[in-house]
């Protein structure tokens, strides 16, 4: 005797899909939430402990150099070098080791996987600024203003870190920000008013283009963590 298997009416079936679509919101918040740094820097734990290393060994000629008028745009050249050294080194190493490849396969989106990155390398770089001034600001025999000091390597970090995520939506790859910073900053080493050119920035202009350059960071990785899969361009910077 042939029995009727009893159909959801379209009320239950609507119902369902909407049970479905909250649990799969929750596993997606609860997987945001999970994640950790182990994951995040999987593979290329080394590629952490050797900026920061050379970022120690550099306290020592630079400390030397800060008698010396060249002092002032070394600053703005190389206040960007340990975040550009992290950038450009996890992102190699992901790539030489295949690492990338399999990221690609995981949950994790390598557009969060980069926003979560360059939150973690810029803290650590403000974090180096700070003490790194001081201690420039002290072997200088305070000849030039903290603030100002200050104002000068946060300015230069948050711009080069806006100019990163800039070419990397543009698709215009890793290389052009250092390159660019690189030639702008040896430009200002050479020429002889380079140094009395930046000196003569206010500080204030400088902490109002440093906050400009950090606004445009932050919005635009939240932005990339909000919508991880919208963020196809980013996936081009490994």
């Amino acid at each position: 005797m042939d029995k009727k298997i009893p159909m959801p009416t379209g009320e239950e079936r609507q119902a369902a899909i909407r049970r479905i679509v909250e649990l799969s919101g929750v596993e997606r918040r609860n997987r945001r939430r999970s994640v950790s740094l182990s994951v995040v820097f999987f593979g290329v734990e080394d590629c952490l402990f050797l900026p920061a290393l050379a970022a120690l060994l550099c306290l020592i000629p630079g400390a030397v150099l800060a008698r010396l008028d060249t002092v002032v745009p070394l600053l703005f050249l190389f206040s960007p070098a340990l975040y550009a050294a992290l950038h450009l080194l996890t992102a190699w190493k992901d790539t030489a080791s295949g690492v990338a490849e399999w990221r690609r396969s995981c949950k994790l989106s390598a557009c969060t996987l980069l926003a979560l990155r360059m939150l973690v390398f810029g803290g650590l770089a403000v974090i180096v600024c700070v003490p790194t001034n001081i201690l420039l600001w002290l072997t200088s025999g305070r000849s030039w203003s903290l603030p100002w000091m200050l104002g000068l390597s946060f300015s230069s970090l948050f711009l080069y870190a806006a100019l990163t995520l800039f070419c990397l939506r543009l698709r215009r790859g890793i290389v052009v920000p250092p390159a660019v910073w690189g030639v702008t900053g040896l430009l200002l080493l050479v020429w002889e008013r380079g140094g009395e050119l930046l000196l003569r920035v206010p500080v204030l202009v400088l902490f109002v283009l440093a906050a400009a350059g950090l606004a445009y960071c932050v919005l635009t990785l939240e932005r990339m963590l909000r919508y991880p899969n919208r963020g196809g361009r980013f996936y081009a910077y490994s």
